[in-house]
């Protein structure tokens, strides 16, 4: 891949009017300017990758299509979970506060670990795309790329420090692109989450620890399996946003909103562009493509639109349970 390559959208004229509805438009640009308004200037134009102050150098060692996404860098901004609430008084809460903060139909991402069990609510993840928490004593990333309806939890300990992760503003493959922050003169490496690590800047190669047992299901499933789960407790000041942002017309269009280096095959047995698939780790380092409803109850899991899983691992994955007519 060229070092730095400009971003490249087919049919770009008529693609962001249509996404940029898709997703919220006035919600989400009115806060990637919020910055410009109070007299700061965020880094990236949105469309070339090196306006982003990012060392871009190791992604010409690998394969991949890097491009700006529309949005400057930190046009989101991660959450990080102070408090959280029972889920099992969910339904009081939204009676009691005349709102609807997670309904039995919502998606969420459900993780037990060390005797504890979260749920991170996909309209959460939707205006943050990345939440740090700690579960069972264990720091950890929730990670969401809604243009991959993908999602990875992460171990954030890493080369014996824990990282909180920026939003780069930048996407590989379609799929989101982190930073790790720091200090005065730290240089971040950029981190691509379907990717599973590092690749580019200081910390290039570097790989992270998805957790086991992710899940991401309706929230009734979620919390009859987990009656002692909780949730973050609700910010009031994200509430209308969050009511704002969907990407289902986007999932229904049929094609990712960006170029992807290695186009997902058609045919007898294989999923559609678009289909919700769950990946699944298998004891020789493969990985194992079913529909959610087949994938196995344990080990490592990670849900995915099959063009994006297929961008980054289709060499190294099977595909069984997709039926045998072709696809279109």
């Amino acid at each position: 891949m060229p070092e730095a390559p400009a971003p490249h959208r087919d049919g770009l004229g008529l693609a962001v009017p249509i996404a940029l509805a898709a997703i919220g438009t006035m919600a989400v640009l009115g806060f990637a300017l919020a910055g410009l308004l109070a007299g700061e200037r965020p880094l990236g134009d949105g469309r070339d990758p090196a306006t982003y102050g990012f060392d871009l150098s190791g992604l010409a060692a690998g394969p991949g299509i890097v491009s700006g996404s529309g949005n400057p860098r930190d046009f989101l901004q991660p959450l990080t979970v102070t408090t959280t609430m029972p889920g099992a008084s969910m339904a009081e809460w939204n009676v009691t506060k005349r709102t609807k903060y997670v309904v039995s139909t919502d998606r969420v991402v459900g993780l037990a670990l060390g005797g504890e069990s979260r749920a991170w609510p996909l309209s959460v993840l939707n205006v943050h795309e990345v939440i740090h928490d700690t579960l069972g004593g264990v720091p950890i990333a929730v990670t969401y790329s809604p243009l991959c309806d993908s999602a990875v939890v992460f171990d954030r300990r890493v080369a014996g420090r824990t990282v909180e992760f920026g939003i780069s503003g930048l996407v590989l493959d379609c799929n989101v692109l982190l930073y790790d922050r720091g200090g005065p003169g730290h240089t971040p490496s950029l981190w691509s989450q379907l990717g599973l690590g590092a690749v580019s800047g200081p910390l290039a190669g570097t790989m992270l620890q998805p957790m086991a047992g992710v899940r991401l299901e309706p929230w009734k499933d979620w919390l009859a399996a987990h009656p002692e789960t909780t949730v973050p407790t609700p910010d009031d000041a994200m509430r209308k946003r969050i009511k704002a942002t969907s990407y289902e017309r986007y999932w229904l269009a049929g094609k990712p909103m960006f170029d992807v280096s290695s186009p997902a095959p058609a045919g007898a047995g294989q999923p559609t562009t678009m289909e919700r698939v769950v990946a699944t780790l298998q004891p020789d380092g493969s990985w194992l493509v079913t529909p959610p409803s087949a994938a196995a109850a344990e080990g490592v899991r990670i849900p995915s639109l099959w063009f994006a899983w297929h961008a980054f691992h289709g060499a190294r994955s099977a595909v069984d349970g997709f039926g045998t007519t072709a696809t279109p």
